[in-house]
């Protein structure tokens, strides 16, 4: 996600674009355009000229590749900034700090420069328009991004609110200082050479350039980040031969590089300002509806009715919604083999589980269209539902997901359609709300609180879809349906294993480095924070209809870097704010009783736990390595763990454990070959769990296990190796022994203390084992 933003541009063929989508079931065009002669050969194909001679293309020397890049303006040290927002400086004003009317986003620029040092800005800030959302209540929301030359900063965004009367009322900041840049003035190419450089490309006389059309726009980057990058898009004719619109959009970057161009319905369109071809994928489609039954996982039939789309050349039923622009496609088609194969109808049937997470997704869409958000980013950018998702060798993922930011013109969502995760309309729901805040937070940084925030309102949104539309729905219980014992207790966070406050059992601090085996820091363990305040309002009478509202605001109040302790003094201004005074004291009891405010470590620790605690001698050395600790009850046969890691701040591995006895282990894994070692901790200091058990320092690195997740240890086997292992368990079914007769330490955790383990014999041993 931290990807520099200029390397994910898309240099795409005219015609490969168009043709992708415009005949459903050709390729996506993820690939290199160049690569295929006769894709090559139609690129520059256009329309006949009046005299009906065809006009034959001039072919520029540098059409068959990119150029080399060119120097940024930028220094080094700028750009990784801008690339990653690092030093960003987090803010909340919560009053009235500006007497000026703000009628525009210029007003509301104006008046967040008179504050600008107090958010931690300076001279180098430089702020740009993102979005003005007007509320239901008369607030105003104005957002703006930080951007530096023609670069967004990752993570780096403004908002500020202005009530009825057009004052301001608050702002929340995360900006990072210290952003050099020389003018884009002085390096950036103006509205004419954009211009030029279309018809340069084109060589050709009838293209037509719509005078005083020409804008900038910013386009998302294509490489799995948040980020932006501006472009400008000049509008001309359309002259190619593959859709009846009369205009095209071309994309000209701030180098003057040519990125694409593409048919669209009219000058400053939406699709033609979001850089989207999607909307080609509805061309020529007949609108239907379908009504039936379809069954569910647990074969109950269903009823429903959905809209459907007709071919009518071929007369194939298809999966989608012309109206909200919804299609449902195959996952392994279009990830992996650059196809988009919509989900059609065989013998006048639909796979069942499609159908209904198609029925589910259109359930949600029109809760959050009630509230004038339309389509999950609320731009009505086109939605692509990919079933079946599969990994690269077509194994089930068992899991649901937003893929986050555009993609071919499409917010793409991916659903396991074996587990059925698009039975739950609370998940299907959490999905859509991930493309929702991270529209509304002006991007997501999906790690330690900023992740766990998102999934929290992922979790709260999305149950709260299922209360107003499912009479089957148990009221903050989320998945229910899966039927696999996954679910979200939302008011009950330890059922689910969860904390229901900072420093409770299974609370798990901000991590120091973000790997997939710490969950990025603990984002789906730390969300029932959120959710128990949500919970909150629900056991207050406050109605599902008027939360789902709230939370949406509480989103739009939010940026990239919202932390927990953040969150905690918006919540209850948004609930004032936005004219729910009644909760506003139900929100600030919940808000102490999670202990969101602060993540300090307590001393003493809550009623009924016990904290244990170590530190590395030399966390610099250990930084190649990701590190799990887990602590395993000594006296159950629930051999599922209490794990934690080095903490972001302090580096610090602890965890509060309920008063008991544990059993200590450590899983460390090198970042470099994905090697991994075991560590018990014994009466002899710690000990690597060999294999081999020859108690030699050459001791064998395991291959790391793929499938390794933090929320659900089994104490046990890892790649065929046993963490402690003899022959013999004891009688809880734990092994008591490593094969080389090592003698497991049990710690014993007392209410009210903090354990602080010597771990100074653990870097040496791991220095001395390096694979």
């Amino acid at each position: 996600m931290n990807g520099g933003m200029m390397t994910g541009k898309r240099i795409l063929s005219c015609i490969l674009v168009l043709s992708m989508l415009a005949g459903i079931g050709t390729g996506c065009g993820k690939s290199d355009p160049y690569d295929d002669e006769d894709l090559y050969e139609e690129e520059y194909e256009i329309e006949d000229q009046e005299d009906g001679t065809e006009i034959e293309a001039e072919e520029e020397a540098d059409t068959t590749g990119e150029e080399a890049p060119k120097e940024s303006a930028l220094s080094e040290e700028t750009t990784k900034k801008a690339a990653t927002g690092e030093g960003a400086v987090t803010s909340f004003i919560g009053e009235a700090f500006y007497n000026g009317e703000i009628k525009d986003p210029e007003d509301a620029l104006k008046a967040i420069y008179t504050v600008l040092d107090r958010i931690g800005g300076d001279e180098t800030t430089e702020l740009v328009p993102d979005g003005v959302q007007p509320t239901a209540d008369g607030v105003t929301i104005y957002s703006f991004r930080q951007e530096v030359g023609d670069l967004s900063v990752h993570g780096a965004a403004v908002k500020l609110l202005a009530d009825k009367d057009e004052h301001a009322m608050g702002l929340v900041s995360c900006i990072v200082p210290n952003l050099a840049a020389p003018s884009p003035d002085t390096w950036l190419i103006d509205e004419k050479q954009a211009e030029k450089v279309v018809t340069e490309t084109y060589g050709k006389k009838n293209i037509r350039i719509e005078k005083g059309a020409t804008e900038q726009t910013l386009l998302p980057a294509e490489d799995g980040s948040d980020n932006y990058y501006y472009a400008w898009v000049v509008y001309t004719n359309n002259v190619t031969k593959h859709s009846d619109t009369a205009y095209m959009a071309h994309y000209v970057d701030n180098q003057g590089d040519y990125l694409y161009g593409m048919p669209v319905s009219a000058p400053g369109s939406n699709e033609a300002l979001l850089g989207s071809v999607a909307t080609f994928a509805f061309d020529k489609m007949e609108s239907d509806t379908w009504s039936g039954t379809v069954k569910t996982l647990s074969g109950d039939p269903l009823q429903i009715e959905i809209p459907i789309m007709k071919d009518p050349e071929t007369g194939a039923q298809i999966l989608g919604d012309m109206e909200r622009k919804i299609l449902c496609a195959d996952y392994k088609a279009f990830t992996y083999d650059d196809t988009l194969t919509p989900c059609t109808a065989k013998n006048g049937k639909w796979d069942d589980e499609a159908a209904i997470t198609y029925y589910h997704y259109i359930q949600v869409y029109d809760v959050y269209a009630d509230t004038a958000w339309e389509g999950p980013d609320g731009k009505k950018t086109p939605s692509l539902l990919l079933m079946n998702w599969v990994d690269e060798s077509g194994n089930p993922m068992n899991n649901a997901c937003y893929t986050g930011g555009t993609m071919d013109g499409f917010q793409v969502f991916a659903f396991d359609t074996t587990a059925r995760f698009g039975e739950s309309t609370d998940i299907v729901g959490h999905e859509f709300t991930h493309c929702f805040t991270n529209t509304t937070m002006t991007g997501c940084l999906y790690m330690n609180d900023y992740g766990a925030i998102n999934e929290g309102m992922s979790d709260i949104l999305g149950n709260l879809c299922a209360m107003m539309t499912d009479d089957q729905d148990v009221a903050f219980v989320e998945g229910e349906a899966l039927q696999d014992g996954s679910e979200r207790y939302m008011g009950d966070p330890h059922r689910g294993r969860q904390p229901a406050f900072v420093w409770d059992k299974f609370y798990v601090p901000a991590a120091a480095e973000i790997t997939e085996m710490n969950d990025n820091g603990g984002v789906h363990m730390n969300s029932s924070l959120l959710n128990l305040i949500s919970y909150r309002l629900y056991e207050a009478g406050m109605e599902p209809v008027d939360q789902f509202y709230y939370w949406m605001n509480v989103s739009d109040a939010m940026t990239p870097r919202t932390d927990y302790e953040q969150l905690g003094q918006i919540l209850p201004w948004v609930m004032r704010t936005f004219g729910h005074e009644n909760y506003a004291e139900v929100i600030e009891k919940a808000v102490k009783e999670t202990g969101i405010l602060s993540h300090e470590q307590p001393d003493p620790p809550a009623d009924g736990l016990g904290i244990v605690s170590f530190q590395f001698p030399d966390m610099e050395k250990l930084s190649k390595y990701d590190v799990l600790a887990y602590f395993i009850d000594a006296n159950t046969t629930d051999f599922k763990p209490y794990a934690t890691w080095p903490a972001a701040e302090t580096k610090v591995v602890a965890a509060a454990l309920p008063e008991g006895d544990y059993r200590l282990g450590l899983t460390v894994v090198d970042h470099e070959n994905e090697k991994s070692l075991y560590f018990n901790y014994t009466n002899q200091g710690w000990q690597i769990s060999d294999e081999d058990a020859d108690g030699e320092d050459d001791v064998d690195w395991a291959e790391f296990d793929d499938d390794f997740d933090p929320n659900n240890i089994i104490w046990g086997d890892f790649d065929d190796d046993w963490l402690m292992s003899d022959d013999s368990p004891d009688e809880t079914g734990a092994d008591v022994s490593a094969g080389n007769d090592m003698d497991i330490t049990i710690l014993h955790v007392t209410s009210g203390d903090t354990t602080v383990l010597d771990v100074s014999d653990l870097q040496s041993l791991l220095e001395r084992s390096v694979p």
